[in-house]
C-alpha cells in the first residue's frame, strides 16, 4: 500500500513510517470503466486518490444528462474538499476506464491537514482549484469557437484522452459544433491529434485568433 500512496500527489516524498500509518486506515479498490465511485448528496468520511486510471466528477440537470466538471488522473486527490468542509459530496464520480483508486478514512487523516507539508499542499491545491473555476467562468463572454480556443490556450490538461460530448457539454455547446472548431483548427495546422489526445502545434496563431 506505502508504494501506492507514493504515486498521489498529496503523499509525494513523505516518510515512509507516516505512510505506514495512512495505509492502515485506507483501502484500495479496482473500478471498472463507467462505474460509479459516489453520488452527488452522499456522505462518508472518504477521500480518494487515484494510482492507476481516470475519473470524471459530474453535475446533472433536470432530465438526468450528465454535465462534466472535473477530470482527475493519475496522482490526482478528489473528495477531499468535501471532507474538510463536513459536508455531503457536491458533485458525483465516476471512473472514466479500468481505474484503480485509493480511499483514505477522512476521521483519521484529519489531524494532518494543519501540519505541513499536508497543509501547505492542501491550500495550493484548493487554491488551484478556485482559480481554474474562475478562469474557466469567463468562458461565458466568449462565442463557440472561442471558448475552443480559450481552453485550448488556458485549460490544455481538458484535451488530454476526454470524451468530446463530455467535453462539448462543458463547454456549452453541441458535440458537432465543437467538432466543426476542432477540425478547422487541425486542417489550418493550428493543433494535431495525438495519441487519443489533442495538442497545439501553433500557438502564436491561435492566441491571435481570440485576440
Amino acid at each position: 500500500m506505502i508504494h501506492k500512496l507514493k504515486k498521489l500527489s498529496l503523499f509525494f516524498n513523505i516518510e515512509d513510517s507516516l505512510l505506514l500509518e495512512i495505509a492502515n486506515y485506507s483501502s484500495i479498490k479496482k473500478y471498472n470503466k463507467e462505474q460509479i465511485i459516489f453520488y452527488e448528496g452522499e456522505k462518508d468520511r472518504y477521500f480518494y486518490g487515484i494510482v492507476k486510471g481516470s475519473v470524471l466528477m459530474y453535475d446533472s440537470d433536470l432530465k438526468g444528462n450528465i454535465i462534466p466538471k472535473n477530470q482527475f488522473g493519475c496522482g490526482d486527490i478528489f473528495g477531499l474538499i468535501s471532507q474538510i468542509q463536513n459536508r455531503p459530496y457536491c458533485l458525483s464520480a465516476i471512473s472514466e476506464s479500468e481505474s484503480e483508486i485509493i480511499k483514505i478514512d477522512y476521521s483519521k487523516f484529519q489531524k494532518h491537514i494543519s501540519v505541513p507539508p499536508f497543509s501547505d499542499r492542501i491550500i495550493k491545491m484548493l487554491s488551484n482549484q478556485i482559480m481554474q473555476e474562475l478562469e474557466f467562468n469567463k468562458l461565458q463572454k466568449f462565442d463557440a469557437t472561442k471558448r475552443v480556443i480559450y481552453t485550448l490556450l488556458n485549460f490544455p490538461q481538458k484535451f488530454v484522452r476526454k470524451k468530446k460530448y463530455m467535453l462539448a457539454k462543458e463547454l456549452n455547446m453541441s458535440a458537432e459544433t465543437l467538432s466543426r472548431i476542432l477540425s478547422k483548427l487541425k486542417n489550418d495546422g493550428i493543433i494535431c491529434y495525438c495519441e487519443k489526445s489533442i495538442k497545439v502545434t501553433d500557438y502564436d496563431r491561435l492566441k491571435k485568433l481570440i485576440n
